[in-house]
């Protein structure tokens, strides 16, 4: 029983271990154009946590570097707080609070440089918050994967 259990214990540390280095690999193996994804929110607490958790579970498989700013227009929900909550444990998440015009508040990551490609979200209005993860797994695909 004893050598059973050493043996699982064994397989287990094996599995992780090939799981660390497989994403060790594809950390390394990261190619082509970074992407920046903007999504301007207002009330969207009922869909955020579920979009950010999403794009950053498939950040490692996409083989390419994905920076999410989230730009909050004044919402009086907890879409403020989720979004801050899972940026403290990614940091390629950030979050920006427009005062007045979003689009102004987005400027600063769409000049900075030119080797980011920008894909905007503005899921205030008809957009639906069920398009952007499919939307963005297209974006990668056509930018060469």
């Amino acid at each position: 029983m004893l050598a059973l259990f050493i043996w699982g214990f064994a397989l287990y540390g094996f599995c992780v271990m090939l799981w660390r280095l497989f994403r060790f690999l594809m950390s390394k193996s990261r190619r082509g154009v970074p992407v920046t994804a903007v999504m301007i929110v207002q009330e969207g607490a009922s869909y955020m946590e579920g979009i950010l958790r999403t794009l950053t579970t498939a950040e490692p498989f996409v083989g390419r570097e994905l920076e999410i700013v989230v730009i909050d227009c004044g919402s009086h929900d907890e879409t403020v707080r989720i979004v801050e909550g899972i940026s403290r444990r990614r940091p390629s998440i950030r979050l920006v609070h427009a005062h007045g015009d979003p689009y102004a508040a987005m400027l600063p990551w769409l000049s900075r440089s030119n080797r980011h490609v920008p894909c905007i979200f503005d899921l205030r209005g008809r957009v639906s918050p069920r398009e952007v993860v499919p939307t963005l797994a297209g974006f990668w695909s056509e930018l060469g994967l």
